[in-house]
């Protein structure tokens, strides 16, 4: 059974949980939702911490009283101060964290968060104790009735306590994170030639023309080596303590315990494995053929693509403003409400931990988007992404503590918003970089079929390897890995170096494949919106209105999507996705450009080749009409009657 239920995660997005509407109809916006905004800037939100005080209090109350029946209004009254303060809980450590990435190398908040993050699992364990046994005790029929919900109540019930070990585990798992935190931070270097190279020398000196393609990436893989060197043994001992964690809850190892544990998905490993042969199958290809019509389209607009959008956040949430209300009028509150409380931070800064997320502000009724900016056209789309998260969380009627957790659904709201903007790509890239912009994010969401894939097959791979694994043995499997799903190394090493760069291997177990299976169904909703704009955006905002609770494949079946676990399902995604890219780069500006320089280029080489051909045959006539009149001339002298030249 659960030992910490599924709130764990409390910075990756909730949904509304509505009643399903018919796949046709048209939107008519979200319900009412119980966690109103508190209509207050991110400024004037405090970081206080928190100690548990509080919610021990309130604990140790309905301890006192679950024993009478005649207390059941006092009880009911204590497990809704118990809801809120774990509201309280969760926004304090949220926002601690917004602070923690912001600057890694802070110790204040690096401290606070590896304290709140063990208080999280002790307090988790303890909220998750008392209400089974006050639902055991004659107060419990009354706080079954206020619950209403047969599936929460049932969880609670069918929780177990968590031993010692087990808390001994999850702190060690705590720290390890931390450590890789810190890591990912440090500016790792490689000296050749008396010189001290990190990944920015580098990457200036190769564009700069200094170094030769070969130096660029031996000194890459040189820096990957080091810090790969202290990242995969921290990763080895925590997938040995997860496996266990696991093994002490009935699972033999980690991968199964989180894919049913934590992320609540109704497909299985296996259903998972098969998906692997078919990405690697067609959707390997696919994406070989999209990059080679992107390079082929790049040759206009790169620039400012990688570092033309270098603005302040404000600036970037103001740029989008026009076309999130063009999807949809429904997502418009949401957007609003980002813009007027600054409930975001898209900044650039060099202290901040690469990475972008959503976190549920609770307290606040709110949402808040973090992403680590760096000027390119990815910062536009990770805002674009995390808002399809913000919306959702923004009409989330569920408090922290009854908050359920299924990524595979949550994922198709932020890629399936994706796929919906490339419809206003010029208008918000402009015309001189949409086209390649827009080949860029097809690329990137068959990218996250594939990467989601190939990490959720290593992680699995690692946690069910016999024994204890080794740094080396996880370099192992993922270059054999990688290799199969189209990944190129230099040399002959048979290890691989760079899968450590992904946090989410470290920081959230298992939760990559999510990304894959969700991009399937956002593609699904892409080539619907090239054949039916209106019927696409509907469905999208169908399935917005869908809560956590509802398993992936069966949200699929309800709102009309494929099974994306079937072969042909792969190949209509493959096909709709390529032909598509195909008719962006034949239509393009700049291409019908080039191919009307190429053709000119093309005539003018043919004519000069015609001409030469003709002045050299025009030259061997005259010198055969010269030689042809100097013999008949010798012939005359010579009297002799000249050979008639056509009689052969």
């Amino acid at each position: 059974m659960k030992k910490v239920i599924s709130f764990l995660l409390i910075f990756i997005m909730i949904v509304l949980n509505a009643a399903p509407i018919s796949a046709d109809a048209a939107f008519t916006g979200y319900g009412p939702s119980p966690l109103t905004p508190s209509k207050i800037h991110y400024k004037d939100m405090e970081v206080t911490g928190y100690d548990g005080t509080r919610m021990r209090a309130i604990l140790d109350d309905m301890r006192e009283k679950r024993g009478n029946e005649a207390n059941s209004e006092a009880i009911i009254s204590d497990y809704e101060e118990l809801v809120l303060e774990f509201d309280v809980f969760a926004t304090q450590y949220a926002l601690n964290n917004i602070c923690y990435y912001s600057d890694v190398s802070d110790e204040k908040f690096a401290e606070a968060e590896l304290e709140m993050s063990s208080l999280w699992t002790e307090l988790a364990d303890e909220v998750m104790i008392e209400v089974r046994e006050t639902l055991k005790s004659p107060c419990g029929a009354a706080l079954k009735a206020h619950i209403d919900d047969e599936e929460t109540v049932q969880d609670y019930l069918d929780y177990e306590d968590m031993t010692e070990r087990e808390h001994e585990l999850s702190a060690i798992a705590d720290a390890l994170v931390q450590d890789y935190d810190k890591s990912e931070q440090k500016a790792y270097t490689i000296t050749e030639d008396g010189q001290t190279w990190d990944e920015a020398s580098v990457y200036e000196a190769f564009s700069n023309g200094d170094i030769e393609e070969d130096v660029y990436n031996a000194l890459l893989t040189g820096i990957a080596k080091q810090r790969n060197d202290v990242e995969a043994g921290i990763y080895a001992k925590l997938v040995n303590a997860k496996n266990e964690y696991a093994r002490s809850e009935g699972y033999d190892n980690y991968a199964e315990y989180a894919y049913y544990e934590i992320y609540n998905r109704d497909y299985s490993i296996d259903d998972a494995k098969r998906l692997y042969g078919y990405v690697k199958e067609y959707i390997v290809p696919a994406m070989d053929e999209i990059l080679s019509e992107f390079y082929s389209a790049a040759l206009f607009g790169y620039d400012k693509m990688m570092s033309g959008f270098a603005m302040d956040d404000e600036e970037l949430v103001d740029l989008l403003e026009p076309y999130i209300a063009k999807v949809d009028v429904g997502l418009v509150e949401a957007y609003d409400y980002l813009k007027t409380y600054h409930t975001y931070d898209l900044d650039i800064l060099d202290t901040k931990m690469e990475m972008g997320y959503t976190a549920s502000l609770y307290s606040y009724g709110c949402p808040f988007i973090f992403n680590c900016g760096n000027g390119s056209y990815y910062d536009v789309e990770t805002l674009i992404h995390e808002f399809g998260h913000y919306n959702n969380s923004f009409h989330n009627d569920d408090h922290c503590i009854s908050d359920p957790t299924n990524m595979d659904v949550a994922e198709i709201h932020s890629q399936g918003l994706e796929m919906l903007m490339l419809e206003y790509h010029k208008g918000i890239y402009g015309k001189k970089c949409a086209n390649i912009v827009t080949l860029a994010t097809l690329y990137s969401m068959l990218a996250s079929v594939t990467e989601g894939c190939l990490y959720d097959e290593f992680q699995n791979e690692v946690y069910a390897y016999p024994g204890e694994i080794t740094a080396e043995e996880c370099n192992r499997i993922f270059r054999r890995l990688a290799d199969e799903y189209g990944h190129e190394y230099l040399g002959d090493d048979d290890e691989a170096y760079d899968w450590v760069s992904v946090s989410h291997t470290f920081q959230s177990p298992m939760y990559y494949i999510s990304y894959a299976t969700s991009a399937l169904a956002a593609l699904d909703i892409f080539a619907l919106s090239v054949k039916d704009r209106k019927k696409a955006v509907d469905l999208y905002m169908e399935l917005t209105t869908y809560g956590l609770s509802t398993s992936f494949c069966t949200l699929l079946d309800e709102v009309g999507l494929p099974d994306i676990f079937e072969e042909s399902t792969i190949v209509n995604i493959v096909n709709s996705t390529t032909d598509y890219a195909a008719s962006i780069y034949s239509h393009s500006t700049y291409m019908k450009i080039v191919k009307g320089v190429l053709l000119f280029i093309l005539f003018f080489v043919i004519g000069i080749v015609v001409l030469i051909v003709w002045l050299v045959k025009r030259s061997k006539k005259k010198k055969r009409l010269a030689a042809e009149a100097a013999r008949e001339q010798s012939y005359l002298q010579s009297g002799q009657q000249p050979s008639d030249p056509f009689n052969k």
